[in-house]
């Protein structure tokens, strides 16, 4: 991705993710891949109206990328739909002019026993790598969290990749459980995890949150200080746009031969500051 992720591009959720995902593993699915190096994008180029963009795409440490999605059914349709995303996500993601190698991780709700894993259409195979939370005990699992939450201990990154998966172990109420994990989350005391979970969790969850529900926690993000230096980044960029907008006005303006009384209204710059740019031109 050269130059970066363009700052337009971040809402709160993908700003703090990409941010804390960073050299994380998934060892806490089972899923044996080098550490993550970067998140990408997960807007998609193309994709079909009845299609969402996929739930996380991350750059890897050996240069392959891994599109991960969550999914609450074991519908056989799903892998056509990976199928779009690995195209699109490789071709939009290549590296020296040649294709990286791209790995689907599906991790399944507590509620899907089994899905198929393959698609074949001939001239082309697909194999996914499957995780099936069914077998993980949610119980146990936020029963150890709020163990150590409560206790003030601090919390390991495979506690934080736990409570991230906690609500998808549910089979059933998982609107509930998400509420309590995310009430639970609000009361680690280091903000930058706290922050990373409720995101995780938002990001993890999408396909059956409540979306009133999603929409209040995301104001509740922008509220933590994290959020908040967000909103002061976008502010900046926007004021740098800005900026880098009315200096090309005023350089046009002046190779016009307009008036600096001209110039001065529509780019609200000072005199000072247009003969500077007359400067330059010069």
């Amino acid at each position: 991705m050269a130059g970066g992720i363009a700052h337009q591009n971040k809402d709160i959720i993908f700003k703090i993710l990409s941010e804390n995902y960073k050299n994380k593993t998934l060892a806490v699915y089972g899923l044996d891949l080098p550490r993550i190096k970067e998140a990408l994008p997960t807007n998609l180029p193309a994709l079909q109206v009845d299609e969402r963009r996929s739930d996380n795409i991350f750059l890897l440490e050996d240069d392959s990328i891994l599109i991960q999605e969550y999914e609450s059914s074991g519908d056989a349709k799903n892998l056509v739909k990976y199928g779009h995303y690995a195209f699109r996500v490789a071709e939009a993601n290549q590296s020296g002019g040649k294709l990286r190698k791209v790995t689907i991780a599906v991790i399944y709700t507590g509620d899907i026993l089994s899905a198929a894993d393959r698609l074949d259409i001939g001239c082309m195979q697909l194999n996914v790598r499957q995780v099936f939370l069914s077998g993980y005990d949610g119980g146990s699992i936020y029963a150890e969290l709020e163990r150590k939450v409560r206790g003030g201990e601090a919390l390991t990154d495979e506690d934080v990749m736990r409570f991230i998966i906690l609500p998808l172990t549910a089979r059933k109420d998982k609107q509930e459980l998400i509420e309590s994990a995310v009430s639970l989350a609000k009361e680690v005391g280091d903000e930058v995890k706290q922050s990373f979970i409720v995101a995780g969790i938002l990001a993890a969850t999408d396909k059956f949150i409540d979306q009133n529900y999603s929409n209040k926690m995301k104001e509740w993000l922008k509220m933590t200080q994290v959020g908040r230096l967000f909103e002061e980044e976008k502010l900046e960029y926007a004021e740098e746009k800005l900026n880098e907008r009315n200096r090309e006005m005023a350089k046009e303006m002046l190779l016009d031969g307009e008036p600096l009384s001209k110039i001065m209204k529509y780019t609200k710059w000072t005199k000072e500051e247009i003969q500077e740019i007359e400067k330059s031109l010069q």
